[in-house]
C-alpha cells in the first residue's frame, strides 16, 4: 500500500508567529494541510483532540477519485508546536483560515465539505459564511449548542455540563487531567485514569488533553438558526447510533432547520466515523455520487 507521505503533497504549516505589531496580529492565519489525490476537492476537518490524523485511512480510500485536503485545526497545531493560541481565538477565526488555506491551494471550485464534532462545527460556520464554495457539507455530530431550542437544554442535562465544561477550557488555560476525564466521559468514555510515568499512551494522552486548550470558543458561538435556511447545499448529517443523547438532540436540530438533508446512521459512539470506517465511506461515497 502506497503511503502517505508517498502520495500527498504536503503543504508546510504557515502559522504567523504572533508578534507585538499590528500587522502582524492582522496577518491572514494558514491552517496545516495535507493534500492527496487529484479530482473534484473534498476538505476534511476531524475532531478536536485528533484533528487531521483522524482522517489519514479516509484520505488514502477517497484520494483514488477526489483531491483530499485534510486541515489541521488552529487550537491543536499550536498545541502541538506549544505555541499559544490567540487571546481572541475563536471558531470563526478557524473558518476564515479555511477560507484563506483553500484560496493558497488554489481551490476556486465549490468543494465537498467534511467535519467531526470541532471540525464539523467550523465547516459548519465557513457553509454560513461561504455558501458559494459549497459543493455538499458532510456534519458528524458537530457541537452547534446554538442551534438548539431552551427545552433541548431543558430535556438534556449532560447538554449543559457539556456546556459548562468547555467554558473553563479558554485560549490561555492549560487544561487538566481531571478537565480531559470529564470531557471524555461526557462524551460516553467513562472511568478513564491518566496513564502514570512512561506507561503506553502518556504522549497521546496529553497531547489530547492539551488540544482541549481554546474549546471555550465552541460555547461562545452565537449564530441565529435561521440562518440555517440559507445553506441551500446538500447537507448529510451523520450520527452515531450510541452516540450521547446531546449528540443526537444537535443532529436532530439541524436536520430539522437545513433545507437539504440527508441521514446516515453508523454503529458506534461520537467516535463512529472513525471505528466505523468502512461504513461511513460507503454512505459518503453514495453522497457525493448523488450530487455530483
Amino acid at each position: 500500500m502506497r503511503s502517505l507521505a508517498s502520495a500527498a503533497a504536503l503543504l508546510l504549516v504557515c502559522l504567523p508567529v504572533l508578534g507585538r505589531g499590528a500587522d502582524r496580529q492582522r496577518a491572514p492565519i494558514v491552517l496545516e494541510s495535507f493534500v492527496e489525490g487529484e479530482g473534484s476537492a473534498v476538505v476534511m476537518l476531524g475532531g478536536g483532540t485528533r484533528g487531521a490524523d483522524e482522517f489519514i485511512p479516509h484520505a488514502l480510500v477517497l484520494s483514488k477519485r477526489y483531491r483530499v485536503i485534510r486541515l489541521q485545526t488552529l487550537n491543536i497545531s499550536r498545541s502541538r508546536q506549544k505555541q499559544p493560541l490567540p487571546a481572541n481565538y475563536s471558531i470563526a477565526m478557524e473558518a476564515e483560515a479555511v477560507g484563506e488555506t483553500l484560496n493558497r491551494l488554489n481551490v476556486r471550485e465549490p468543494a465537498h465539505f467534511v467535519g467531526h464534532s470541532l471540525g464539523a462545527l467550523i465547516t459548519l460556520q465557513f457553509a454560513l459564511v461561504h455558501p458559494e464554495r459549497v459543493r455538499t457539507l458532510t456534519l458528524a455530530e458537530p457541537p452547534a449548542f446554538w442551534a438548539l431550542q431552551e427545552a433541548d437544554w431543558r430535556q438534556t442535562p449532560d447538554m449543559r455540563a457539556m456546556y459548562d465544561l468547555l467554558l473553563t477550557l479558554g485560549p490561555q488555560v492549560q487544561p487538566t487531567d481531571d478537565q480531559w476525564i470529564r470531557f471524555r466521559c461526557l462524551l460516553g468514555e467513562c472511568g478513564l485514569k491518566p496513564p502514570g510515568p512512561g506507561d503506553p499512551g502518556t504522549e497521546e494522552w496529553a497531547a489530547r488533553r492539551d488540544a482541549l486548550r481554546g474549546l471555550s470558543a465552541v460555547a461562545h458561538v452565537k449564530v441565529d438558526p435561521k440562518q440555517l435556511t440559507n445553506v441551500r447545499k446538500p447537507v448529510l448529517i451523520v450520527t452515531g447510533s450510541s452516540t450521547v443523547s446531546f449528540h443526537k438532540r444537535i443532529n436532530e436540530a439541524l436536520a430539522a432547520q437545513l433545507p437539504i438533508v440527508d441521514r446516515l446512521d453508523l454503529p458506534g459512539t461520537h467516535a463512529a466515523v472513525i471505528t466505523a470506517q468502512e461504513a461511513f465511506l460507503t454512505g459518503l461515497q453514495a453522497f457525493f455520487d448523488r450530487h455530483r
